[in-house]
């Protein structure tokens, strides 16, 4: 009996990225998946649009106060209660992406043969699919530093000619496959600590103290609209401009990945001097504002 994928999707509008992530999960090699979408308040028509086109989607609503970790959480939940076997997994997956046919089956090869491991995808520009946006990360936990591994410094063909997998230290949500079985073990995404951003990240780590493997499996590929994520559109309503109000505010923002409160927890969960991690965390953050 084949894995079942329970795919969950948290979603609030972007009806349009929605329907074309769906309809790119309908083309998979791979048939043994269900779709869990997690609508948290959307106001463009987003749940009866799916209610009447995608009668396969299982569709749960939020408040419209979830965000991701909320969003995913309850969609991780619902998977857990439908699944019958510990040898499921749950993928995580955000609706402005486009994944090719075989992108579940590669996923599941690579998981299969690496196991246990958490297996993340291959991220590429929707408007340049040569053009690796993700490959995997490197952290450093005093420093503070990211940086892309060296097979990272490469065009897409190159990089799946070269490798199936790459070792990583970090996955994001945007295309993450893990093993149904570890959310029983260690829990679910830390909601109270990283209501939005870097719960992916923090459910990564956990994994790995787990003795799980992170791996980027580099022939399962997710076309990403990089123009239309989060921190671009940001900028782009900044009209290019960065002023100390705008630093400010990304501070506070429970939309911000520079969130100063949500750092400072990352800091104190994960790294051995927290005090000395955060200064060069902010240091980091200010620099990139301005000169990035």
């Amino acid at each position: 009996m084949a894995n079942t994928i329970y795919i969950v999707i948290p979603v609030f509008n972007r009806l349009e990225f929605t329907r074309d992530c769906l309809n790119s999960l309908r083309k998979q090699t791979y048939g043994e998946f269900k779709v869990i979408v997690v609508d948290d308040g959307s106001t463009d028509g987003t749940y009866q649009h799916l209610k009447d086109n995608y009668p396969e989607v299982i569709i749960l609503q939020g408040d419209g106060n979830l965000w991701w970790t909320g969003a995913t959480n309850m969609g991780v939940r619902k998977a857990l209660e439908l699944s019958a076997s510990n040898e499921d997994y749950i993928l995580t997956l955000n609706n402005d992406l486009v994944v090719i046919p075989e992108y579940l089956q590669e996923l599941m090869s690579v998981a299969k043969q690496e196991k246990p491991c958490v297996v993340g995808s291959v991220s590429v520009n929707i408007k340049d699919i040569n053009k690796v946006e993700f490959a995997g990360l490197k952290w450093n936990k005093i420093t503070a530093k990211y940086s892309r591994p060296k097979e990272f410094e490469t065009n897409y063909n190159e990089l799946s000619a070269q490798h199936l997998f790459i070792e990583t230290d970090l996955l994001p949500g945007r295309g993450t496959l893990i093993p149904i079985i570890l959310f029983k073990q260690i829990g679910l995404f830390d909601q109270q600590n990283f209501p939005h951003y870097a719960a992916d990240d923090d459910f990564s780590l956990r994994s790995k103290k787990s003795g799980y493997n992170l791996l980027v499996a580099t022939k399962a590929v997710v076309k990403s609209h990089v123009d239309e994520s989060g921190l671009e559109v940001i900028n782009r309503n900044r009209k290019g401009r960065k002023t100390f109000a705008h630093l400010r505010e990304s501070f506070s923002s429970i939309r911000s990945g520079t969130n100063l409160h949500i750092r400072y927890n990352w800091a104190k969960k994960h790294t051995p001097v927290p005090p000395l991690y955060f200064m060069f965390d902010f240091m980091r953050i200010v620099y990139s504002f301005y000169f990035k």
